[in-house]
């Protein structure tokens, strides 16, 4: 039975849903764990300064966001704080939809449009993760709605051409909205009985404007990057974005989940035929630019629940008028409940006790070392510490580091600059336990890795050596020189008895080592034995998305 609720009334009621749902965006702000993705992005903000940034593209998120160190001296809370402002993209790219919406619809299916999307699965979990998604969805947006539905004069040119520029670099994706923008021009010159040329030519400036700006500011965010001295890291960092495509439908199952938790969006693509009957033919080519970016579903690689929130905004223009139908059929009061069912889903699935694990083991790694320490991770975890490899991310750096065949990862623990390695992915977990994951680490990174930490919590392994009893002479390779702390017994290391609790200062290279009999101890490259500050809850250090 239809709740009877018209007009401005209803139009009321979906902006109040609006406005709930960011309010519970933003609870998720402070409460859902933060991705692998979101820590390595988080990681370029530290590393920037540093010249560990290796790639100019993707990256000018670490210059926008370069005072969010400054907020807190706890990781966390900088991140959280980031988020927000992600959150407040977001928000940009929801009124751009509800403005663009109205050139095809009435204002409360405009409204509703744009409550599609901000509800609409994966947009309600990652519209505020910490990436440049968010960034390059308003800027778009914005410029598609400048273009479609203001004048042209040569503000709104420069406007869209700054923002259009900037995407870019934020994002090499952003050409995805192609189409988008190739429809909405198309509307603009179709539409004008008079005047089409003087349409096009100022039409034509702005991707000229665009390109200036994008070499403009490629050209001074270049400054500082890719500086390291490193020249294998470097040339990882750079031959890695070659990778971005791959086999067909990479994503499959993401694309799955997002059509099944977000029905309404789903439905309105398909229905789109019937939908769009009453628009003119003009509109009807903008709205296929705008629905277009969803044939990179098929070969685009990162296809992950995030890639979503930069897709679904146009997309979601596009179905617009279905959305439109849909209410008229049925009602828009009664297509609340099912817009709205998603995020209280999501909500009541989410793992909140991820975030704690990773806000207390990164507050046990700044504990255990107070200074800035090389360490070996799949993603940014510790951002204001530097990784050996600041490049290494997901299946596509994985892949590159191995046919790079350089054992990189060798030679930083061989030099003595890893302090500490987390076990968050398969690969270096193996390495870990003395195994090995063909096509992904060299030989000999597996062979240094193993051996050459010690677990202490959750997936945290400190540099450290396991010693065990053995009869004839023994040696004990040291690879990171400092002051070393005993538990567990009684060693003799090159004539100095060692006790239990007790430290030696050890240099880097090869020492004697006697131990006869006993349990098998642990030589921690610590000054002191390491106890957890506070107890450990088991469960997973992340969550994949």
């Amino acid at each position: 039975m239809e709740v009877r609720c018209k007009g401005n009334g209803l139009s009321r009621l979906i902006v109040a849903a609006i406005a709930a749902l960011f309010l519970l965006q933003m609870i998720l702000v402070f409460t859902k764990s933060i991705n692998w993705d979101e820590f390595l992005h988080y990681s370029q903000v530290y590393d920037l300064p540093r010249g560990r940034v290796v790639w100019a593209t993707q990256t000018l998120h670490a210059r926008l966001f370069a005072w969010a160190p400054w907020v807190s001296h706890d990781v966390i809370t900088q991140l959280e704080v980031a988020r927000l402002g992600m959150l407040a993209f977001e928000a940009v790219a929801v009124w751009m939809i509800v403005l663009m919406s109205r050139q095809f619809v009435d204002r409360q299916s405009a409204f509703l449009t744009g409550l599609v999307y901000l509800a609409g699965g994966y947009v309600f979990l990652h519209g505020f993760s910490f990436r440049p998604d968010p960034m390059i969805t308003a800027t778009l947006m914005v410029s598609l709605y400048l273009i479609a539905r203001r004048d042209l004069t040569a503000r709104t040119i420069l406007l869209c051409g700054v923002l259009i520029g900037v995407a870019g670099v934020m994002s090499i994706k952003s050409v995805m909205y192609f189409p988008c923008f190739a429809g909405v021009a198309w509307y603009r010159v179709a539409e004008r009985k008079r005047g089409a040329a003087q349409t096009i030519a100022r039409i034509a400036a702005i991707p000229v404007v665009a390109a200036l700006i994008f070499y403009l500011t490629m050209t001074l965010h270049r400054q500082g990057i890719a500086t390291t001295q490193d020249v294998a890291v470097k040339g990882f960092g750079v031959s890695a974005n070659a990778y971005l495509l791959s086999e067909l439908f990479h994503g499959a199952r993401y694309t799955v989940t997002q059509a099944l938790v977000a029905p309404v969006i789903t439905v309105g693509t398909l229905i789109l035929p019937f939908a769009w009957r009453r628009h003119s033919k003009a509109e009807k080519v903008m709205l296929v630019g705008l629905l277009a970016p969803l044939v990179t579903l098929i070969f685009y690689r990162n296809t992950f629940p995030y890639f979503f929130v930069f897709l679904l905004a146009p997309v979601c223009v596009a179905i617009s008028p279905s959305i439109a139908m849909i209410a008229r059929r049925y009602g828009a009061s009664n297509l609340l409940p099912i817009v709205l069912a998603t995020p209280a889903v999501l909500l009541a699935i989410q793992p909140y006790g991820v975030l704690p694990r990773q806000h207390a083991l990164i507050g046990e790694i700044h504990r255990l070392f107070p200074q800035p320490t090389g360490y070996l991770a799949y993603t940014g975890f510790v951002p204001d510490y530097p990784r050996i490899i600041p490049g290494l991310i997901s299946g596509v750096g994985l892949t590159y580091y191995y046919r790079m065949g350089k054992p990189i990862i060798a030679n930083s623990i061989e030099r003595g600059d890893v302090g500490f390695v987390l076990s968050d992915t398969d690969a270096v977990s193996a390495g870990l336990e003395g195994r090995t994951v063909p096509g992904s680490l060299q030989p000999r990174d597996f062979a240094a890795l193993h051996g050459n930490f010690i677990p202490y919590v959750s997936d945290l392994w400190i540099a450290g050596k396991m010693l065990c009893p053995a009869s004839g002479a023994q040696s004990l390779e040291i690879y990171r020189p400092g002051t070393y702390s005993l538990e567990g017994g009684t060693v003799t290391i090159d004539r100095t008895p060692v006790r239990d609790g007790s430290s030696i200062i050890l240099t880097a290279g090869r020492h004697n080592l006697k131990y006869k009999a006993g349990p098998c101890l642990k030589l921690w490259a610590l000054p002191q034995v390491p106890h957890p500050a506070r107890p450990f809850s088991d469960g997973p250090l992340m969550t994949m998305f």
